[in-house]
């Protein structure tokens, strides 16, 4: 067996498709079922059923798999550490990310990251919530930067910031703000909430459950205007005059026109933001510095 071989198994997984997986190597779908015909012969087992209309992991396939990942990840870490040694002149890093910090965070990271390491090449993997964590756990990505909990038995953390919470206002409704020492922008009372339309997110979602427990605390009600699943979403909504919304300060990196931001007289929990690997992996240089440059954004 060869990494060849192992990688063109996992695209297969991943596909569920012969002719999917033979086009995203680049190869023919004969050649294909070639390699895949000469695994199962050397390892005397079928790894795939193909009698349906996709192709499906037998159980003797997903431990190939699972043996499979875990090799090709210790094939990425030589390669890492080689690559330290030969001066981090070319390289890739994988980084999982949400939509949104794609957005407001990556381009100043990556413009600073390549004034350092011109030769690298940046692969930035859009997921959300636990889709990054288990992303992260399977190989897929060298690192993700994430707000979620991480179970810390599978996952080592690298803290890169602290989110403070803010009031996202349209235009229009501007409110009597006040200087609050370590606060990022004027000041505005909590209880501007009480009564008003207000731009939420799905129940469940870090943001929202931050929303829910302050207002439970300070006793406000407040009325749902529109429920959204995604912050890009919540900040066109408050954009278009719809409500206001508690949000990450890091939105103001995203179009904000139209949109008037407030920080809390009250102290509210910062959301913590996390840089997230697989327990005990190797982090060349090049990834170190490209977490260093994220945490001089807060």
């Amino acid at each position: 067996m060869n990494m060849k071989q192992f990688k063109y198994a996992l695209v297969l997984a991943e596909e569920k498709s012969v002719s999917r997986a033979a086009e995203e190597l680049g190869i023919s779908q004969p050649s294909l079922s070639q390699y895949i015909k000469k695994i199962e012969i050397e390892v005397n087992a079928r790894l795939f059923d193909r009698s349906g209309n996709e192709v499906r992991l037998t159980d003797a396939g997903r431990a190939y798999i699972d043996a499979g990942r875990r090799i090709l990840d210790i094939e990425r870490q030589m390669v890492g550490m080689i690559s330290d040694v030969n001066m981090n002149v070319t390289g890739s890093i994988i980084v999982g990310i949400s939509p949104y910090r794609t957005v407001s965070v990556m381009p100043e990271v990556i413009r600073r990251f390549k004034d350092k390491y011109p030769g690298f090449k940046i692969v930035l993997e859009e997921r959300t919530g636990n889709d990054l964590l288990e992303g992260t756990e399977r190989g897929n990505f060298d690192f993700c930067i994430t707000s979620a909990s991480v179970d810390t038995k599978t996952l080592d953390v690298i803290e890169v910031m602290n989110e403070e919470v803010v009031l996202a206002v349209p235009a229009g409704l501007e409110k009597t703000s006040q200087i609050v020492p370590q606060r990022k922008y004027p000041a505005v009372d909590i209880s501007v909430l009480s009564g008003a339309d207000v731009i939420t997110l799905a129940k469940g979602q870090l943001m929202q459950r931050l929303l829910d427990n302050a207002c439970e605390e300070y006793g406000i009600k407040y009325r749902t205007s529109v429920c959204c699943t995604s912050i890009e979403a919540q900040l066109a909504m408050v954009r278009a005059g719809l409500g206001i919304a508690l949000v990450p300060s890091g939105t103001d990196k995203l179009k904000s026109d139209g949109i008037f931001y407030y920080s809390i007289v009250q102290e509210l929990p910062k959301r913590p933001i996390y840089a997230a690997y697989r327990k005990g992996q190797y982090l060349s240089k090049p990834m170190l510095y490209f977490i260093d440059v994220l945490k001089t954004l807060e």
